[in-house]
């Protein structure tokens, strides 16, 4: 390792099975034990075998967001490295490949030759192991101490030991053919502040965990990238912590269990994609109906119809928060990151409870499956389980002569309710209007009282999302100061929080909100953040054609903003060119 500096990105390039999620994920794992903000990023083909998969690392210093434009080092394990990340590029790009195996050279860099298969018929390791010998010697000229990388690989493969020994070996190989073959002015990292413990997720494993932690114990989902994680991820915990967990025949039988559950009284969720939150907005509706709390996480992937299954994409904003048909209230929260995914996920838990309505947590592909580095999540967390009373509870108050109603008209809209088959209690339903009682009634004096006693809800849930739950976040200068204003959602933000260093550099001053509640829309809020701004120039950033979230905020507070910049290809902003988007946008 010859200079140091405050920011590394790497890339791991190769084909489909080769393993460079896993390395990556070695690495990022190892640079988060360390001690660094790190990124990961991982791009893979929507086939089951062949194709070119990729895996990025950033890791600062000081917190990085998003990936940049260029990279410090490359390692290539396929040609298509060279030719499908040729703008990655740069003249002082360190290139790790074996010239035995890629027999053509990259576009530009340095080459960092490594004899890959040479060293795998040595010590009689098999092709796969290519991707770990890579990864010890990017490390070892990195300067990353080798017993970190082991313990990436321990925590990569926790309870494998074979396999954690194979990685090892050739991690070990990998670091000491570095060693004893060093480059000149390596790019390492600086030394890592001391940020405390933190710990490498994903979106769904975050989303997983909070789940977890929100006391979810009927889980049904049928595969459906890029939501699949959460199902196998509750799967492989699901005898440990006490949960059933179903892989449904499709989404419609997902959706109509997990209504089934959360109706009974159990705190129950599903994940889908595009096409499978279609399949289940008829159950959303009725779950609007029977005002049954049920969870579903829609990870947004490019579209429409199948579109790109693999890769992100942020067009299914305004479906989430008009789906279902009628008119009734729904919860719509989009986390802001992988961290706050695991606290936002418990909070929609209580408050759909508390209110008795469904609810969406809204997250993408670059959300639900790229890696971050954060604190460990809290374990002192509000279960609140709202109106819901549980049989001893129930019986006490039916024997004081209390009546139950389940859709018992109140100001708030919100009714008591209690577990069926509790003695005394008769809980019906179904999706036909009913009376409070939950007999059907086409009456027009009680559907009215009714449709409006779902509906008057919403106004009671908006007020406490703005009292207590921070549902919009500001980063960056004070709206005030700034000289333009950026609006964004879920992952988009990441890039614009890492376009801004390069803006602020400019003397471009930017302020970022970030709604995080989208239904009922936090109006007060955005509005009060905002203020008398309303004439300085506003442009959203989000990865979609036509600026949704910017059609959102106009729709709710009146407030246009005055441009859009999109992007629709299925991969994240890169730092530098989104810094020129917005740099244009506010010179035009």
């Amino acid at each position: 390792m010859g200079n140091t500096q405050e920011v590394i990105q790497v890339l791991i390039g190769g084909s489909a099975g080769s393993g460079s999620l896993t390395a990556g994920t070695v690495l990022g794992r190892a640079l988060t034990r360390l001690g660094y903000h790190v990124v990961g990023v991982n791009e893979y083909p929507s086939i089951i075998r062949g194709g070119h998969t990729a895996y990025w690392v950033r890791a600062g210093v000081d917190e990085v967001y998003e990936l940049d434009n260029y990279c410090d080092y490359i390692i290539a394990m396929d040609p298509d490295t060279f030719t499908r990340h040729e703008k990655e590029f740069s003249d002082k790009t360190i290139v790790i490949y074996d010239p035995e195996q890629i027999k053509i050279n990259p576009p530009r860099g340095k080459v960092y030759s490594i004899p890959l298969r040479k060293l795998l018929r040595e010590h009689n390791l098999q092709p796969i192991s290519m991707n770990m010998i890579s990864i010890g010697a990017t490390a070892a000229l990195l300067g990353i101490p080798l017993e970190y990388i082991y313990k990436g690989i321990e925590d990569q493969f926790s309870g494998k030991q074979k396999i954690i020994d194979i990685n090892k070996k050739a991690a070990t190989i990998g670091y000491e053919y570095a060693s004893m073959n060093p480059l000149e002015n390596a790019p390492g990292l600086l030394p890592p502040k001391p940020w405390g413990e933190r710990i490498y997720v994903t979106g769904n494993e975050a989303l997983s965990l909070g789940m977890i932690k929100a006391g979810v114990k009927f889980y049904a989902a049928y595969p459906m990238t890029p939501a699949s994680s959460i199902l196998h991820y509750m799967i492989s915990v699901s005898r440990e912590k006490d949960i059933i967990v179903v892989q449904a025949e499709s989404e419609i039988a997902a959706a109509q269990m997990v209504l089934g559950a959360a109706w009974a009284g159990v705190r129950a969720a599903t994940a889908t994609s595009g096409g499978g939150f279609a399949l289940m907005n008829e159950t959303l509706s009725m779950a609007g109906m029977v005002e049954a709390p049920m969870v579903i996480i829609l990870a947004m992937r490019a579209g429409p119809s199948t579109g790109m299954a693999t890769m992100n994409g942020q067009e299914d904003l305004l479906y989430a928060v008009f789906a279902g048909h009628g008119e009734f209230t729904k919860l719509v929260v989009a986390p802001e990151d992988q961290y706050h995914a695991y606290k936002r996920i418990i909070e929609t838990f209580n408050l759909a409870e508390k209110y008795r309505v469904p609810a969406i947590v809204l997250e993408d592909k670059h959300m639900a499956e790229s890696h971050r580095s954060v604190h460990a999540f809290p374990e002192d967390v509000i279960i609140d389980r709202g109106p819901l009373l549980f049989p001893e509870e129930a019986m006490k108050k039916i024997k004081e002569g209390w009546v139950f109603k389940p859709y018992e008209i109140t100001e708030t809209g919100v009714s008591t309710w209690v577990i069926p088959g509790t003695p005394g209690a008769l809980v019906k339903s179904d999706g036909n209007e009913h009376d409070e009682f939950g007999y059907r009634t086409i009456d027009p004096v009680i559907a009215s009282k009714m449709y409006l006693k779902r509906i008057r809800k919403g106004e009671y849930l908006r007020r406490e999302i703005e009292e207590k739950y921070d549902p919009i976040k500001t980063y960056g200068y004070s709206i005030d100061e700034a000289d333009l204003i950026v609006f964004s959602f879920g992952s988009a933000t990441w890039a614009v929080l890492e376009a801004k260093k390069y803006l602020d550099k400019q003397g471009l001053k930017i302020a970022v909100v970030q709604p995080v509640y989208l239904a009922p829309f936090p109006v007060n809020v955005f509005k009060k953040i905002i203020g008398n701004n309303t004439s300085k120039p506003m442009v959203t950033v989000e990865y979609n054609a036509t600026g949704l979230l910017g059609k959102l905020i106009a729709l709710e507070t009146g407030i246009k903003p005055h441009g859009h910049i999109g992007k629709v290809d299925g991969r994240p902003f890169r730092a530098q060119d989104l810094a020129r988007e917005i740099e244009k946008f506010y010179k035009r």
